[in-house]
């Protein structure tokens, strides 16, 4: 098996990528099929395997891996279209769930209100049992109460079903019973665990993870189904491996089990591909924007690593497992423009999606959206996929019925519907610089998305970052990282409440030696599957910390070449405070702090194709067209050139429009652009040269350092 493919489904495009033995890449865009997914996957296997010169069941018996991001756990979140899900709790703590923490998520907006709970509280059900603060058992479990618990549920039409207790991850000998009971009781009703999700503490936040796993999970497990069983009747022998929200790749079983673990799924593909491109011109830090039909993704990346967060809250639920930072607002190229009561304009957060899609697709779309008012903007040149043709008559419609709500013109409607989205986007961007404290002008911005070259160098100017960087193959950028993603699982061990707090000047050498071991136990027989682990299974050790008194920690990894003993504790301490100073401005070295967490990062590869790296294509300039874009209030005439005919290395003026296979890269007039030999295009001031500009940016970094 001499293949391996990549999907990536999205909200309007499924996009695919295909990695061969030697070496070159694939790609293929073509429309999802929200009400089936598996039919957009199908289609856009079919359209790959059309440019691999292959039958697709010849091209499916030779692929060894294929590696499926998909938004189907997101998508139940946010369209509440998740499963029946009840909670089994510790009598007397039947409210946590709905009590939340007891505040407002915007402390300042007095009619804040958090989203509806999950379950309804009709469908949570409490049992006698208790566990204290050591793990010790007070009060053994009642069995019968867990079978009436049952009973109820079964009667409510329950479809999954989470169980939380206190201090499980301590002792979670009673969950897991409970969890034998449900099961006996409810075949085939899917079980959430929060000792097996979560094990970590915070009732609250373990409870919230549970209960989104379980309210996702039969969704997930179900697609996964339908999925393996197309496949297999296609042809495929080999793995489907599913891209995790830490950017790590797991088996079918696994994520059915974990579908928490994939609410960025599709997004988390990004990152892995951004750091090839950001290694290759030494640039330290890098926001990535991923702009597509439906969303607009941000992360930051700091030498080629993307970093961990494990306190997110996707539509408002906290979940307590490791996800890639990454900041999502409701912008993309299928986002609608309206009109607020008062005749102003806004755009998005909703999106025409996949069906109908913007106007200009011709699939029965009326709303007005970003992707007609660029395409009348004359800031489209490139392919769509699947061959589609975008009508600029459709678009002009339902950008003029929007302009008439406004007062204005069509095209002046279409630059306002730009300029919005614009500015949506550049207060995202904002955001995220402001929380991790950068300098914008110490950044570069790297655009992928089938929208994101278009808007990438307006964002940049807006935000006064000096180079865009626009790799090969953008618009599918997600599926081309996710053909290189490791296996990646992680693994966590409370230490609050067990004995003493280990503190800083106290913390037992030990005691953090003897969890991480156990924790690389699990981690190998995990990986092992029954058979040997594999051989390059590499561990990376974190913890979070805490100065005492603090309500929320930051997760640290321990410094390179320290495992065990008192040393690899200071240095970890050290890189606490440094960490603590350089988010929050401050540190406090002399004030005590504790260990709350340890973390473990296992990662391992997956055996690839043996690849010598995608050859440069012979490049010759073809013969220009041009067009007219909408560029600073007027109309011009512009070139519109193929990417992939554009010389090497060889600095080129705007205004410009490239034209890639499923996008177009928007060079405006004050800009210059470079294509490398990879086909990365690199885009910055017109009166600046592109080894100045890195050169200024690598140059900040070291003197940082």
């Amino acid at each position: 098996m001499t293949y391996r493919i990549a999907v990536d489904v999205g909200g309007t495009f499924t996009d695919l990528a295909l990695l061969g033995p030697d070496g070159v890449e694939l790609d293929h865009k073509t429309g999802s099929t929200p009400h089936e997914p598996a039919d957009g996957v199908v289609a856009g296997l079919e359209g790959l395997a059309e440019k691999a010169g292959l039958p697709l069941a010849g091209l499916l018996a030779r692929t060894g891996v294929i590696v499926h991001g998909t938004t189907i756990t997101t998508n139940a979140l946010v369209t509440g279209t998740g499963a029946r899900t009840g909670l089994l709790a510790t009598e007397g703590l039947r409210d946590v769930l709905l009590a939340r923490q007891g505040a407002r998520a915007e402390q300042f907006e007095s009619r804040s209100a958090p989203p509806a709970p999950l379950v309804p509280r009709h469908l949570i059900e409490t049992v006698r049992e208790r566990v204290d603060r050591t793990g010790e058992v007070t009060v053994p479990l009642d069995e019968e109460g867990v079978r009436r618990a049952a009973r109820r549920f079964r009667e409510a039409g329950v479809e999954a079903v989470a169980v939380a207790f206190a201090f499980s991850y301590l002792n979670d000998a009673h969950e897991r019973r409970a969890a034998g009971i449900l099961a006996a009781e409810l075949p085939g009703t899917f079980l959430s665990v929060s000792s097996r999700v979560a094990p970590e503490v915070r009732l609250y936040e373990r409870t919230s993870t549970a209960v989104l796993n379980a309210y996702v999970g039969p969704v997930l497990r179900d697609h996964l189904d339908r999925l393996a069983r197309r496949l297999a009747d296609l042809g495929h022998a080999g793995r489907v491996l599913i891209v995790q929200s830490n950017g790590g790749v797991v088996d079918l079983h696994r994520a059915a089990e974990r579908a928490v673990d994939t609410l960025l799924s599709g997004p988390a593909g990004a990152p892995a591909a951004v750091a090839r491109v950001v290694a290759e011109f030494g640039v330290p830090e890098a926001l990535t924007i991923d702009m597509g039909g439906t969303s607009f993704e941000v992360s930051l990346s700091t030498d080629g690593a993307t970093g961990i967060t494990t306190r997110a809250e996707p539509a408002g639920h906290p979940v307590s497992v490791p996800m890639l930072d990454i900041a999502t607002i409701g912008a993309g190229g299928g986002s609608v423009g309206w009109t607020t009561p008062g005749g102003l304009l806004r755009v998005g957060p909703a999106s025409a999606g996949a069906d109908p899609g913007p106007a200009c697709y011709g699939r029965g779309g009326r709303d007005a959206t970003v992707t007609d008012a660029d395409l009348l903007l004359g800031h489209l040149a490139g392919g769509f996929g699947d061959g589609l043709d975008p009508s600029a008559d459709l678009a002009a419609r339902a950008i003029g019925d929007l302009g008439r709500r406004l007062g204005l013109g069509t095209v002046e409607t279409a630059a306002g519907v730009r300029r919005a989205v614009d500015a949506e986007m550049a207060d995202g961007l904002r955001l995220v610089i402001a929380r991790h404290g950068l300098d914008p002008r110490r950044l570069a911005l790297v655009a992928a998305g089938g929208a994101g070259p278009v808007h990438a160098v307006q964002l940049a100017r807006d935000l006064g970052i000096p180079l865009v960087v626009v790799p090969a193959g953008a618009s599918v950028l997600c599926a081309r990282g996710m053909l290189r993603a490791d296996l990646v699982r992680y693994y966590v061990h409370t230490l609050l409440g067990r004995g003493r707090d280990p503190r800083a000047t106290g913390a037992d050498p030990d005691e953090v030696a003897a969890a991480f071991a156990g924790l690389e136990d699990r981690a190998r027989a995990d990986s092992a599957g029954g058979g040997p682990a594999p051989a390059d299974l590499r561990f990376t050790r974190l913890a979070d910390v805490r100065y005492v008194g603090q309500v929320h920690e930051v997760t640290v990894p321990f410094p390179p070449g320290t495992r065990d003993g008192a040393a690899a504790l200071d240095g970890l301490m050290a890189a606490f405070h440094q960490s603590h100073e350089r988010l929050y401005g401050f540190a406090q070295p002399e004030a005590p702090a504790e260990l709350v967490n340890l973390r473990l990062e296992a990662r391992a590869s997956i055996p690839s194709p043996s690849s010598t790296g995608v050859p440069a294509a012979v490049r010759a300039r073809a013969g220009e067209e041009s067009q007219r874009a909408w560029f600073d209030g007027a109309f011009q005439e512009v070139p519109v050139r193929s990417l992939e005919a554009e010389p090497v290395d060889e600095r080129q003026d705007g205004p410009a429009l490239l034209a890639g296979s499923g996008t177009t890269i928007v060079v405006p007039p004050g800009f210059a652009y470079e294509v490398t030999a990879g086909g990365t295009t690199l885009m910055f001031a017109a009166d600046r040269e592109r080894a100045e500009v890195l050169a200024a940016l690598r140059g900040v970094k070291e003197a940082v350092r």
